[in-house]
Formats: structure tokens, sequence, C-alpha cells
């Protein structure tokens, strides 16, 4: 106990160690384990190569082979799937808020509709996946491989480009929202009705018609 909670009135250090505590069990609720049901389904999903609509949340499937997996609708937040492969996988609908893919390969894998919001996926390769309708805000791509990727309609408000390889990826309709794309290239991409207020680009961008940065969209 510090100097000042000596100095305090009982009652108002009392009030302050128990906000301690209580921030100390939230911090431990967010780590917390996989239970031994979401345990159970990580071990059919391995088995099978299916599990939709599962409760995965907080699983650790990094670098596990997925190819083609069927996760429809499953519960995926805060997963770790650093280095997974999951080329061709469909995750329509899933929830993978706070999921870590960073260096996954995901490409031609289906993502409409999912919930990726605050994820980790820095460096993944995602060529041709389909991200249409989902929710990316504030995910980190920098450094990803996105060529022909579809992400129309996506809710992009706040994610980070930076370094990424966006050659004839498709933004339609898309929130662009404070998004970053410093670095990365844009080559021949598509942003045809997208919100683009905010987008940050510089001279180290690729435009789409292979101009260097700032961007300038009509």
């Amino acid at each position: 106990m510090s100097r000042a909670d000596f100095l305090l009135p009982p009652r108002a250090a009392l009030v302050r160690a128990a906000l301690g505590v209580l921030a100390v069990l939230a911090v431990g609720a967010v780590h917390a384990q996989p239970s031994a049901a979401q345990m159970k389904n990580r071990d059919r999903l391995v088995t099978t190569n299916s599990c939709v609509g599962c409760d995965l949340a907080g699983v650790n499937l990094a670098g596990q082979n997925l190819l083609g997996a069927d996760l429809r609708e499953a519960d995926l937040s805060r997963a770790d799937l650093r280095g997974a492969f999951l080329i061709g996988a469909n995750l329509f609908k899933a929830r993978l808020a706070g999921v870590d893919l960073s260096g996954a390969v995901i490409g031609g894998t289906v993502m409409n509709g999912a919930d990726l919001s605050g994820g980790n996926l820095a460096g993944v390769n995602a060529n041709r996946t389909s991200f249409t309708q989902a929710k990316l805000a504030g995910v980190d791509f920098s450094g990803a491989l996105m060529e022909r990727a579809d992400l129309e309609g996506a809710d992009l408000h706040g994610a980070n480009f930076k370094d990424a390889d966006l050659y004839e990826a498709r933004f339609l309709f898309a929130d662009m929202a404070d998004t970053n794309f410093l670095g990365a290239n844009l080559h021949a991409a598509d942003f045809s009705e997208a919100e683009v207020s905010g987008m940050q680009t510089d001279a180290s961008t690729t435009c789409p018609d292979l101009k260097p940065g700032p961007c300038v969209f009509q």
C-alpha cells in the first residue's frame, strides 16, 4: 500500500482496493482459458474439418491445417489462428472479433458477413478472399497480400492497410473512413461508391491509376 493510501480515510482506501481487485478479475476474464466444451469443439473441428455454429472462442488453432473447413456462423472470437491454413474455408457470418490470423493463409476463403472487428490479420495471405458485408472496423491488415480480394459493402472504419498489396481489390460501397493506406498497392482497385472520407494515402501509396499518392478519388 502506498503512502497516499495511509493518508486516505479508511472507507476510501477500501473502495480503491476493491476497484483494484475488480480490475484484476476483468483482465482474467478476458484471457480466460477455453472451456471443456470449447476444447471438445476444437477436437471435432480438427477431426472432421467442420464445426458449423460451434463455440470456439479463444481456442488455439495456430498453424492448424483447416483447408476447406466448414465454419459457418462459428464463434472464433479471440481465437489464435496465427499461421493457420484456411484456403477455401467457409466462415460465412462467423464471429471472429479480436481473432489473431497474422501470417495465416486464407486465400479464397468465404468471410461474407463475418465479424472480424479489431482482429489481427497482419501479413495474412488473403488473395481472392471474399469479405463482402463483413465487419472489419479496426482490423490490422498491414503487409497483407489481398490481390483481387472482395470487400464490397464492408465496414472498414479505422482499418490499417499499411504496405498491403490490394491489386484489383473491390471496395464498392465500403465504408473507408479513417483507413490507413500508406505504402499500400492500390493498382486497379475499385472504389466505386465507397465512402472514402479520411482515407490516408501519401507518396508511398500506389494509387489505382498506378500513380504515386496522395490518391484522389472521384
